[in-house]
């Protein structure tokens, strides 16, 4: 579940700091996309176009998404196009439907077998509700393991299943 919370974090943090590598075009300013890749590229686009109205170049990385060219553009002009499109920035990132789906299978794998009260992802956020019981409990990252692909990452902390992240 932390692959959930990942993908958006970084996006944001690229977003705030203006991260990217040189290669943008530099002949056109970009324009809006038509066709947002995914969900969470939807909900940065109107802070990118904003960006773009600036005047500040952007590229696309190696998986579609805009971000900033920052070797195009001024750390000053970044700042000021931040500022001025900062209340474009999505406050909340649409969670992945189909990651969803299969933590609610997982979640339900958990309940079938032994923990009754195991609770699904909340349908908002994609996270599930802490709980202190589940995060010392030993047994069930083996059973978070037999229910589903569950990443290695998340079954080092015994907590984080309970934590969704």
């Amino acid at each position: 579940m932390r692959r959930l919370l990942a993908a958006p974090l970084l996006l944001t943090a690229l977003a705030l700091t203006g991260c990217g590598g040189g290669g943008g075009d530099d002949t056109e300013p970009p324009t809006a996309r038509p066709d947002p890749t995914s969900a969470v590229e939807a909900a940065f686009a109107p802070f990118y176009d904003c960006l773009a109205e600036q005047g500040l170049k952007l590229e696309e990385s190696e998986g579609g998404a805009r971000r900033v060219d920052k070797d195009a553009n001024s750390e000053k002009a970044q700042r000021e196009a931040d500022q001025a499109c900062r209340s474009l920035m999505p406050t909340q990132l649409p969670v992945d439907q189909a990651q969803l789906k299969r933590d609610k299978a997982v979640s339900e794998c958990v309940r079938r077998n032994g923990y009754p009260d195991y609770p699904d992802p909340d349908p908002k956020t994609g996270r599930l509700p802490e709980s202190e019981a589940l995060k010392y409990d030993t047994k069930l990252p083996e059973i978070l393991r037999k229910c589903g692909p569950v990443s290695t990452e998340d079954q080092e902390g015994q907590g984080n299943a309970a934590e969704g992240g």
